[in-house]
């Protein structure tokens, strides 16, 4: 399902993230070596807001515990301490496909709300 997330393609800075949300799920948008990209905006570790975190390359580090995603795949880089997989505990984050329809950005969010 296409929602939009009343962001202007335009307004998504390079190397920043933007906390968006979209029909109920917090979502982070971003630009990243010119390719506009959405993921879960909350670390399934702890729940940290990931729109506070750092953002080094394709790497997204959680602010509470330093987990750390690829932006471009969701996959997990790194858990809380550092162990990289396949150790370690912490989930993948979700990552969702997006579009520019008239300048304005929209994520495809599945129709199952657990998902």
């Amino acid at each position: 399902m296409w929602a939009a997330t009343g962001v202007s393609e335009a307004a998504i800075r390079p190397s920043t993230l933007q906390e968006v949300f979209v029909d109920g799920r917090t979502i982070v948008l971003l630009r990243q070596d010119g390719a506009l990209l959405a993921v879960e905006g909350i670390c399934p570790h702890l729940g940290g807001l990931l729109s506070d975190g750092t953002l080094k390359g394709d790497r997204l580090i959680c602010p509470l515990h330093g987990a750390a995603f690829d932006v471009r795949s969701g996959a997990v880089l790194a858990d809380p301490f550092g162990v990289e997989p396949p150790e370690g505990g912490v989930d993948a984050l979700r990552s969702y496909p997006l579009r520019v329809v008239r300048g304005m950005v929209e994520v495809d969010l599945p129709t199952d709300r657990s998902a």
